[in-house]
Parts: structure tokens; sequence; C-alpha cells
């Protein structure tokens, strides 16, 4: 990740959550990190278990750059596990995945068909086709600020939107569900797709490409919605004038294979 800012700013504040999980899913085997500027960093996690980075840079600076490289060991048949009754958290909808006129008229035609004797996951499993029918993949029409309802009008929109609509739909039938950023094999950004609980664990969809994830996936942080999963929060103050910035996340995945010895 990378932001250019058009004049020197200081006193910059941020929070990094760019660091792929470590749980029975998922196994870090090796990670590196670099950040510039760096000064007084220290890591925490926060409500949600995520791993975070604070950090300030008080020296006058118009780039700032995060750099992760590591290795992990996903076992998608690994379920993750919880017991902390926490799952409660996620049964209800946020500013983000709250269901207007148009989501609501959607769910309720979606409910006459939907067959209460399905499981959680089934159900939501529903609800994911039943999108893919009417929504299409589409950047540039939508922004992280974009909610279910408007992306769902707009009928359009891309991974953030197809996440939150699947969320919207799953907490009207309050069925405990969470918000995922993370990784897809290949090159491009950052990625987005739905956890659901079901007897004890959670379950993992992808909206995006209505389909359930595999090892293919790698988990970075999870939250209520995307904005708590934000990869960069910050603060920071203009050394002049008011001026403006871009950031840019791009995302490289490998899979290596295993090394077997024959004779």
């Amino acid at each position: 990740m990378q932001m250019i800012f058009e004049l020197f700013v200081t006193e910059h504040h941020f929070t990094l959550r760019c660091f792929p999980c470590d749980d029975a899913r998922q196994k870090i085997i090796e990670e590196r990190s670099e950040i510039f500027p760096n000064y007084f960093l220290s890591e925490e996690k926060d409500s949600f278990g995520n791993k975070c980075v604070f950090g300030k840079a008080d020296i006058p600076h118009n780039y700032f750059s995060v750099e992760v490289t590591g290795i992990a060991e996903v076992s998608p048949e690994n379920p993750i596990l919880s017991s902390d009754g926490k799952e409660s958290l996620f049964k209800y909808a946020t500013k983000l995945t709250a269901c207007g006129r148009r989501l609501s008229d959607f769910y309720e035609k979606l409910s006459g068909c939907l067959n209460p004797a399905l499981s959680n996951f089934e159900k939501a499993e529903f609800f994911m086709d039943s999108i893919s029918r009417v929504f299409r993949y589409e950047t540039g029409v939508t922004g992280v600020f974009t909610t279910a309802e408007e992306a769902f009008a707009l009928t359009q929109g891309v991974c953030q939107d197809y996440a939150h609509i699947l969320l919207a739909l799953c907490r009207k039938t309050k069925i405990p569900c969470r918000y995922v950023t993370g990784m897809m094999i290949g090159e491009g950004a950052s990625h987005a797709w739905v956890e659901v609980f079901e007897n004890g664990a959670w379950l993992s969809l992808d909206p995006t490409h209505k389909r359930r994830t595999d090892d293919t996936y790698i988990v970075i942080s999870r939250g209520r919605d995307a904005q708590d999963c934000l990869i960069n929060q910050g603060v920071f103050r203009w050394s002049e004038k008011c001026g403006t910035q871009k950031q840019e996340i791009s995302v490289f995945v490998e899979e290596i294979q295993e090394s077997s010895d024959t004779e």
C-alpha cells in the first residue's frame, strides 16, 4: 500500500489492518513488514481480534508506504470456532448494512421462497444466489462509504457491495454474519466476502464469485462491515494549505507447492 500526498504532511497518526490472521483456518509461517515512515510503532488487537499496528510520523513527508510479505498455510476444512457469545454482535444491521425500501422489498420477495428448515448457511447461500441474478460487478460506481441499499439501487458494484448486501439480507433474518477483508490467489486489489455463524463455527461465502471459499483465500481482518476492516486509517496535518492525497493498494498472492522426496 502507498499514499502519495500533494503537499508535505506532519503529525501523521495511522492505524494499519493489513496483516493476515493467524488462527485455526490459516497459520502464518512467515511474516515481514516494512513501514515508512515508521516512528513510534506499537501493535495490538482490536475488539474483533484483528492485528493492528499503530504509528506516528512527525517528520514532514509526502509519501507513506506499507509492504507486508510472508507465507500462510491455509486449511479451509478447519472451522473457525466461537464459544464466547460475541456472535450476537453480528446479528444486527449497521449503517452500511441496513435494509432500505428497495432491499426490504427484495427480501420480502425472497422470504416467500425461503424454506424455514434450511440452516443459516443454506439460507445465506440462497440469498447469495439471488443477489447474483440481479446485481453485477462493476468498478468505479460505488465508494468506501456506499451503503448496501445505495449499491443495490444501482444494481452494480464491487466485492464490498456484494458483501454488504448479503450481510443486510442475512441480518434481516437475524443470522449472525460478519464482513471479511482478505486476498485471493493472483494479482490485484484486496477482496471482501462474508462469514456466517452456524452450529458454533464461522463458515465462508464469496458472494462476488457465488461460491464457498477455499484455500485460495487469505483472511486479513473481520468485522461488522467494511468500516471495521479498513486497511489504513489515520489523520495528519498539512504543512501548508490543504492538498490532495492518493492511496493505492495492490496484492499479489501465489501458491507454493510442497516438495516431496522421491526415490
